[in-house]
């Protein structure tokens, strides 16, 4: 790992634009942008009457038109005239846009700040128009890549309005209908116990299918998975068991949206990101998006950091081709404002249309209760922020954040990424709607973890200590017990065991009545390698709190593990 350096900064760097970062993006000029082009060309052909005097005089000239010509790319709007702005790092367009860049612009600064975010980049549309979008840090903080609207970021759980869409638009051909069994598609889709047989799509794209959240643990991480690496995934629920029968509860899950990327394979005849590529993307005009990531990725393709205990880049980006339908969206932030206009234009915008209206309004049509009393449609919640109705779904995974919600009665999307962890992007994407709409941008508290973990980085596990309790006292932090045990997690996640034991120790001191504690210190013990020690451990959390569901199955598997030949037994 290579831990960057205290706060990572957030200014725009002052930097022209090189040429060569001009020409990706010429297949995407619009016919003023073409006709500059080929201007600049027939310059060119001139040259064979110059002199090199002459050329070196009408460079400046031709670069100018081909930058030009580049501002007036579909989408970009009207990029701002600030000293340190380009169209690549800011749009900033009418009167909203003014609005959001002096309100938002420098809370977005600030929050960075407090919480050593490596970068953050935000679109917001209204109508047909991006009014503001914004650049900020860096794509990578070791090189000093810096963040731009063309960064592609991982999207997470973003991905899954999109493979709703594509469920959708093969009903539209006919090839399977929202209320199929998904067994109906892969005959080999089975779990261990409960009626698996009766799941259908639409269940899972509503998250009452019952199935577990995540797949197991010990499943196999390969790398290189090929393209049975989704129906492997599937095969391999047979041991998991149902959380509820199916469409009598609710349960996030991120395993019904790999079996449904599947279940795209299997009806359409194509891979799973040869179909959403193809058909969905490239129907929306999103070009610079993709289901797949290459091996050796661009300067362009954000890097994922984490947050341990001060902020790292990673070594691991968060692609595995069998968690393709639950995370497996790669896109710019100008990609995803037109992903917004065509969800607020029920399916079309700008001569792409993704999905018939009639297919298209099923996505935003209520379905089915969330355990918070709102409603949620065919994968996107529907849910309301400061009394107005709002689309939206967000995303997490290693490495990056995301934030997507629109305003329906406003005509308004915006869009949050960020390529650390624990960035604030919820906080953002309401920053804005309260900017937008002239309500106060309310404050927010700052995790004690950020100045603990740069306390025990460079001073040491006592003087972070201090640093907590001093932090305690001050309301501007947060120092919940779920905060230390998010280092403590993290620390296990870089295999830094001894100091995530010094944490979990610590956190048992200030919080001794809770069950939690007790048990993630039993996952150090177990990481570690001491079975032995972290059983003691779970049966303690167990001791606090009896009802706590957490040590329950590791404690059983640690004592299977222990029985001779039980391995076996349990095979047959």
């Amino acid at each position: 790992m290579i831990s960057t350096v205290g706060r990572v900064s957030t200014a725009t760097p002052q930097m022209p634009i090189p040429f060569l970062t001009i020409l990706p993006i010429l297949p995407a000029f619009s016919a003023f942008s073409a006709f500059s082009a080929f201007s600049a060309l027939s310059a060119l052909s001139a040259l064979s009457v110059l002199s090199v005097l002459s050329f070196l005089r009408l460079l400046p000239l031709l670069l100018l038109t081909v930058i030009v010509g580049a501002s007036h790319a579909e989408g970009w709007g009207r990029p701002d005239a600030g000293p340190n702005s380009s169209p690549s790092r800011a749009i900033v367009q009418g009167e909203l846009g003014s609005k959001l860049d002096r309100t938002l612009t420098p809370f977005v600064e600030r929050i960075m700040g407090d919480h050593d975010a490596v970068s953050i980049v935000i679109g917001v549309t209204q109508g047909d128009d991006i009014i503001y979008a914004r650049a900020f840090g860096f794509a990578n903080a070791e090189t000093r890549q810096p963040a731009t609207l063309q960064s592609r970021y991982h999207m997470a759980s973003v991905s899954k309005p999109f493979v709703a869409a594509a469920i959708l638009k093969l009903q539209q051909q006919g090839r399977l209908h929202l209320d199929d069994p998904v067994i109906r598609h892969l005959p080999y889709f089975r779990l261990k116990n409960g009626d698996y047989r009766n799941v259908t799509i639409r269940q899972i794209l509503t998250h009452t299918s019952g199935l577990p959240r995540n797949v197991p643990p010990d499943y196999p991480d390969r790398k290189d998975e090929g393209d049975q690496a989704l129906e492997t995934l599937v095969r391999s629920l047979r041991h998991q068991e149902m959380q509820f029968a199916p469409g009598e509860g609710y349960g996030y899950s991120n395993v019904g949206f790999n079996c449904l990327a599947d279940v795209i394979a299997k009806a359409s005849g194509m891979s799973f990101r040869d179909f959403m590529d193809t058909q969905i993307l490239a129907a929306a005009g999103m070009r610079s998006s993709s289901f797949r990531a290459p091996e050796s990725r661009p300067d362009e393709w954000a890097t994922p950091h984490v947050l341990v205990l001060t902020t790292e880049v990673s070594e691991d980006y968060p692609y595995r081709r069998r968690y393709g339908g639950s995370a497996g969206l790669h896109a710019s932030v100008l990609d995803m404002c037109r992903w917004g206009r065509i969800t607020l234009q029920n399916g079309s915008f700008d001569g792409s249309t993704v999905l018939r209206p009639e297919s298209h309004s099923q996505l935003l049509t209520p379905q089915a209760k969330t355990p918070w009393g709102q409603d949620i449609g065919l994968s996107w919640y529907l849910q309301e922020y400061e009394g107005r109705p709002t689309i939206l779904h967000t995303g997490e995974n290693h490495g990056f954040s995301t934030q997507m919600v629109l305003y329906p009665e406003e005509d308004v999307s915006i869009v949050v990424v960020a390529n650390r962890d624990y960035s604030r992007t919820a906080r953002l994407a309401n920053a804005t709607a309260e900017a937008l709409f002239d309500l106060p941008i309310k404050p927010y508290k700052i995790p004690a973890r950020i100045p603990f973990g740069r306390t025990m980085e460079t001073r040491g596990f006592e003087a972070a200590k201090a640093e907590w309790r001093r932090l305690a006292n001050d309301d501007r932090y947060t120092t919940s017990e779920w905060e230390m045990n998010v280092v403590g997690h993290s620390l296990i996640w870089a295999e830094r065991f001894d100091e995530a034991k010094q944490v979990f120790q610590f956190n048992i001191e200030r919080h001794p009545d809770s069950a939690n504690v007790y048990d993630s210190y039993g996952d150090a013990l177990l990481a570690e390698g001491d079975e032995t020690a972290a059983l003691e451990y779970f049966r303690k959390s167990l001791e606090v709190d009896p009802d706590f569901g957490d040590p329950k199955p590791k404690i059983e598997k640690i004592l299977r593990s222990r029985v001779p030949n039980s391995g076996a037994r349990q095979g047959r």
